[in-house]
C-alpha cells in the first residue's frame, strides 16, 4: 500500500496555546480534530508544503519551523508518514478558510479532544520534555534540587526504585507540572522489554512507557499504543559492560519505526541531546547524567 507523505504544523501562540482544526465529516477520519497540514506534493520541500497548506487552510503565513516528530502509521485503508514541525514564527489570524472549526487549545487540554490515532504520538511529543531522569536512589532533598534546576517543560522523572521519599515532595513536583512516573503507580506503567513482549493488551493507564532494544520490541510497543519508549543502549555503558551500544544510526532506524516519542538511553549525556534530536529522538534519558 502506498505511503502518503503529510506535512503537519503544530502552531503555538505566544501564550502556549496550540491551533487545532476539525476535519469535515466527508474526509478520511472525518469529525475528528487535527493539527493542520496536508499532503506533500511531488517536488515540494517540507517548508514549501507547510507554507502552502497552512495558508490554504488557515490563512496563516509560516515563517520559521523546526522538526517535532515523524510518525509512520498504518490505517486499514492507507499508510501515512506525518512529518510534524513546530511553527515558531507565523503571521496572520488563523481561521477556517474551508469552513472548518478552528480553535486555540491549551496544551494541558489537548487530550480532551478526539484526534486520529496517528496523531497520538504528536500529542505526547508536545507534552513530554526532552530530558528524562531515571531515579533508583534518591532522597527528598535531591528531588527538590532537580525541581530547582529544571522546569517542568525540560525534565520528567521516573522513580523506579525509591524508598523513603516524602510523598509530599512528589505531590509538589506534580502540582508544579512535572511528569513524575512512579513504579507501581496506578496511573503510569513502565514495561521492561520482557514484560513488553509478554503483554497482549494495553494496561488501563494514562501513561505507558516501555524499554526497547530491537525492531520486534518497537513494533510491540506500537501495537500496545505506548505513549513513549526508551531505545537502548545507544552507547557502551559501565553499568552494562556486556551490552554493546547500537550507535546513533541504528537508534535512528528503530526510532523511525515508532509511532510515539523515543528517548535515547544508555551511555548518553546532556552533551548528546542535540545529536539525539538530530537522529529522531524526543530527547535523552539517564541516571547519572542528571543526578
Amino acid at each position: 500500500m502506498k505511503q502518503v507523505h503529510v506535512a503537519v504544523a503544530v502552531i503555538e501562540a505566544k501564550n502556549g496555546d496550540i491551533c487545532i482544526a476539525k476535519r469535515a465529516e466527508h474526509q478520511h477520519q472525518g469529525g475528528l480534530w487535527e493539527f493542520p497540514g496536508g499532503k506533500v506534493e511531488s517536488g515540494e520541500t517540507i517548508t514549501e508544503a507547510l507554507q502552502r497548506e497552512i495558508y490554504e487552510e488557515l490563512g496563516v503565513n509560516v515563517h520559521q519551523h523546526s522538526p517535532l516528530i515523524s510518525v509512520r502509521y498504518r490505517y486499514p485503508d492507507k499508510h501515512v508518514l506525518l512529518d510534524v514541525h513546530r511553527v515558531h514564527d507565523f503571521s496572520g489570524e488563523a481561521h477556517g478558510k474551508e469552513g472548518q472549526p478552528v480553535i486555540w487549545c491549551p496544551k494541558s487540554e489537548l487530550r480532551n479532544y478526539q484526534f486520529p490515532a496517528a496523531n497520538k504520538g504528536i500529542l505526547n511529543a508536545l507534552l513530554l520534555p526532552n530530558r528524562l531522569v531515571i531515579i533508583d536512589s534518591a532522597d527528598s532533598e535531591q528531588l527538590t534540587k532537580l525541581q530547582d534546576q529544571y522546569s517542568p517543560t525540560a525534565l520528567a522523572m521516573y522513580l523506579r526504585n525509591v524508598k523513603g521519599v516524602d510523598s509530599g515532595v512528589v505531590s509538589k513536583l506534580q502540582d508544579d507540572g512535572f511528569l513524575v512516573m512512579q513504579k507501581g503507580d496506578t496511573d503510569m506503567r513502565h514495561l521492561t522489554s520482557a514484560q513488553l513482549m509478554d503483554t497482549r493488551t494495553r494496561p488501563s493507564v494514562s501513561w505507558l512507557s516501555a524499554a526497547c532494544h530491537n525492531e520486534a520490541e518497537v513494533e510491540r510497543a506500537n501495537d500496545l499504543a505506548a505513549d513513549f519508549i526508551f531505545i537502548s543502549p545507544v552507547n557502551d555503558t559501565p553499568s552494562h559492560p556486556d551490552a554493546k551500544g547500537i550507535g546513533w544510526e541504528q537508534f535512528q532506524s528503530l526510532a523511525e519505526l515508532a509511532h510515539m516519542p523515543v528517548y535515547a538511553l544508555g551511555g548518553v549525556g546532556l552533551e548528546d541531546l542535540e545529536t539525539a534530536l538530530a537522529h529522531g529522538a524526543q530527547g535523552i534519558a539517564g541516571i547519572r547524567t542528571f543526578l
